[in-house]
């Protein structure tokens, strides 16, 4: 029953006709003013407001919140920020329902005299204040950086022609804020920006923010991501010259070793020569053998000398 009644009030409360007889009724000056609300993080939203400057000591605010587009129950701040005593903003966990067109009623209450209301339309999309872009990873070569990032969550789904990016690169060593150009990044480019032709021994930071294009209502700036020298990958062109220098002191080391072993070898073992045989018969030839010629001298001693004398006839006389 108590819970009817609620939505009763709270249905009577949003109704334009009654807000018009009740705001005749409060005393001029005493309604909230300077209200407005922040959506963060997609699911949470912030409203706060002012005490009006004619209003009681003892004014109390209320907000309500209501679909402007259908007639349906609204519901009541679940949760308020208060300044001495005095409702001064609200605190909304729970978004769920909430429309794209939301109307928004400040109500007040006071013992000494009557308040005026405050109420105002508002659009989703033009008090959500969007998430820094996370994830942001950086890869570097010889020649570029690539760098990447995602999309932060929304209250409600966008598309890419909406998001609006910044990047902010700078050396480490200048980490002052302004004096550096910014990089505007549309949302269409599929989150990525090639970083070109960096010095080799130059290091880096980026962080990044967002906005939604129609408005350019930025969001907070990322976390820094260093990058540079220290992060590029490793160029091969070292490494195949590591292996070559590397094959050919090798070679010349087993060179050597072998060429130790093999003198060591013909000192301990001595290599035959190698035959001549076309030179083997005239050298042969033209040898002396003394052996045989003293043989044949002895043998001249022992042989019989015979002595032939030829006898002639005398011729006789007559």
């Amino acid at each position: 029953m108590e819970s009817l009644v609620k939505a009763v009030l709270l249905s009577l409360l949003l109704d334009p006709a009654f807000l018009l007889t009740q705001q005749d009724e409060g005393g001029p000056g005493t309604a909230a003013q300077n209200f407005s609300c922040l959506i963060y993080d997609a699911d949470f939203m912030n409203c706060t407001w002012a005490k009006g400057p004619s209003a009681p000591d003892d004014v109390q605010y209320f907000l309500y919140l209501k679909d402007a587009e259908k007639n349906l129950n609204g519901r009541e701040c679940p949760r308020y920020a208060e300044d001495s005593g005095t409702h001064v903003g609200c605190h909304f966990q729970n978004l769920s329902g909430l429309a794209f067109h939301t109307c928004f009623l400040v109500n007040g209450t006071s013992q000494q005299t009557g308040i005026q209301f405050f109420d105002t339309t508002l659009s989703i999309h033009k008090i959500e204040r969007y998430s820094p872009p996370h994830n942001i990873t950086v890869h570097c070569n010889t020649s570029r950086c690539l760098i990447q990032w995602e999309t932060p969550r929304t209250r409600r789904q966008a598309s890419n022609l909406y998001f609006q990016f910044q990047l902010d690169i700078r050396t480490q060593d200048n980490m002052q804020p302004g004096g550096n150009q910014l990089v505007d990044v549309s949302g269409t480019f599929g989150n990525r920006y090639s970083f070109l032709n960096p010095p080799p021994t130059a290091k880096y930071v980026v962080r990044i923010r967002v906005a939604d294009t129609r408005l350019l209502q930025w969001s907070e700036w990322s976390q820094p991501v260093a990058f540079g020298s220290e992060e590029r990958e490793a160029s091969p062109i070292p490494v195949y010259t590591l292996v070559i220098v590397g094959t050919v002191i090798c070679s010349l080391i087993l060179g050597f070793v072998l060429k130790r072993f093999l003198q060591s070898y013909s000192v301990c073992t001595p290599i035959p020569g190698i035959k001549d045989t076309l030179n083997e018969n005239h050298q042969t030839d033209n040898q002396i053998v003394w052996e045989t010629m003293v043989l044949d001298a002895g043998k001249g001693n022992d042989e019989e000398v015979l002595t032939v004398q030829e006898v002639t006839e005398s011729t006789a006389t007559p």
